[in-house]
């Protein structure tokens, strides 16, 4: 399809009711596109690193799509080739930069990001941002926390040891779910793998989180620091003992900071 715009259908476990509109909200973390299923229940869609978002009302897709009659029905789209993406990009660039909101490389937008288009009877949402995520409830979600389990919240102390270096020691949280569920999950948005928390006065604060990426599936793991800044990029999924140095490096400039003050 050359530089043409189309989308492309991708399938999520749940789908809204055919006939009603959704309710839109813009909230901080309860961001989301709020709707009853198709089964009665009621479903809720987040996004990973929003960047924009506009609501249009019309039955059709605003660009071709790739559905055939042999197909599943998708209702939720990501866009190749988009020219609204880029015209954000442009955006960031030319006013941010290197100051770029979510970790600091505008170019994550062309990389990492995409334009979802999500559709519905009368009216379809389009987003960019770098990953989305879906939850269902029996009762409405419309002010409620993300569910437990959320891939956008911080890892709990589930399953958490004790790492010590230069007289310090870090939480390592670590996600319970299997590897190959994280992997497949990871098709959505970046899945944690682990956090690190440095034990500083008898308390904890995350300062580094390692992500999954599955792109097309050639699947990456990204070390970020607080900020969300990406400090290594590695192939595949590495071992705790190929992460560990990097946080060894972390905590030894803390270390020295504090020794200077003290």
């Amino acid at each position: 399809m050359d530089n043409k715009e189309y989308a492309l259908g991708i399938s999520i476990p749940i789908k809204p009711d055919p006939v009603l509109s959704p309710t839109m909200i813009y909230a901080d973390d309860l961001t989301g596109i709020y709707f009853e299923t198709e089964d009665e229940r009621y479903g809720r869609i987040t996004f990973y690193n929003l960047d924009a978002i506009r609501i249009c009302r019309g039955e059709y897709l605003p660009c071709d799509d790739d559905w055939t009659e042999d197909k599943e029905w998708c209702w939720v789209y990501e866009v190749q080739n988009s020219a609204w993406q880029i015209e954000r990009y442009t955006y960031e660039k030319k006013h941010y930069g290197r100051a770029y909101e979510f970790g600091g490389n505008v170019n994550d937008m062309l990389s990492d990001f995409k334009h979802y288009i999500f559709s519905f009877h009368d009216q379809f949402v389009e987003v960019i941002a770098r990953g989305v995520w879906w939850e269902e409830d029996q009762a409405s979600l419309i002010n409620q926390p993300l569910q437990k389990g959320h891939p956008f919240l911080a890892l709990t102390k589930e399953q958490v040891s004790l790492y010590e270096a230069y007289g310090y020691k870090s939480q390592i949280r670590t996600n319970p779910l299997p590897i190959n569920q994280l992997i497949e999950q990871a098709k959505f948005c970046p899945q944690k793998l682990y956090q690190f928390a440095l034990i500083i006065d008898n308390h904890a604060n995350i300062d580094h989180t390692v992500t999954i990426s599955n792109k097309n599936d050639i699947i990456e793991t990204h070390l970020r620091g607080y900020f969300g800044k990406k400090e290594v990029c590695f192939s595949g999924i590495p071992s705790l003992e190929e992460i560990l140095p990097y946080i060894d490096i972390y905590i030894n400039e803390v270390a020295e900071r504090r020794k200077k003050i003290q």
